[in-house]
């Protein structure tokens, strides 16, 4: 493996050192995705004064993984906090290892092949496919927007479901015009 999990530190570490720096600063964290939704998106905002200095946005799907089964909330926040704090310098000690130490534990785990957590589950996403968390949101937001799900949206690659991803958000999304197809048997 090409990382050491003691390199990086944890998100309550960043917080504290923010907090400490900044006695004044306030972290300010909103719910971008409906509450009770099955993937949680969360913008975490840092304060100085009236100056929002930075901001970070993490995603997480219930159910994947121990810690999403039963907070994927908490652990969605906890993760928009760590990337408001690197954005913000507080990155650790070395500016190249901006992840923090619970960013990297989930490398470690999916490099090995398995999740720790979850040993009899196999890992088996190729290179440069859309993770699951992405799969899921796309699908939420085709559904809130009412669209039906384009053929091979479980196979796009990153790229695309970051493009889709984004027009949807956007509103600028248009269902592929599928009349001339011929009907399946």
């Amino acid at each position: 493996m090409g990382f050491n999990l003691d390199d990086y530190e944890p998100v309550a570490a960043r917080h504290a050192r923010w907090l400490a720096d900044h006695p004044n600063g306030r972290t300010i964290t909103h719910m971008i995705s409906a509450p009770g939704a099955d993937i949680c998106v969360i913008r975490a905002e840092l304060w100085l004064e009236d100056i929002c200095i930075a901001t970070g946005y993490a995603e997480e799907v219930r159910g994947s993984g121990n810690v999403n089964r039963t907070s994927h909330v908490e652990n969605c926040e906890t993760s928009a906090v760590g990337r408001a704090l690197a954005n913000a310098g507080y990155a650790g000690s070395d500016v190249n290892k901006r992840p923090s130490r619970e960013e990297m534990s989930k490398v470690q785990r999916m490099s090995q092949g398995t999740d720790a957590r979850m040993p009899s589950v196999q890992v088996t996403q190729p290179a440069g496919a859309a993770s699951d968390k992405q799969v899921g949101f796309a699908k939420s937001l085709l559904k809130k927007a009412g669209h039906p799900y384009p053929q091979g949206l479980e196979s796009m690659d990153k790229r695309d479901m970051t493009a889709l991803i984004d027009a949807l958000k956007a509103g600028t999304y248009t269902p592929p015009n599928n009349d001339n197809d011929e009907e399946p048997f």
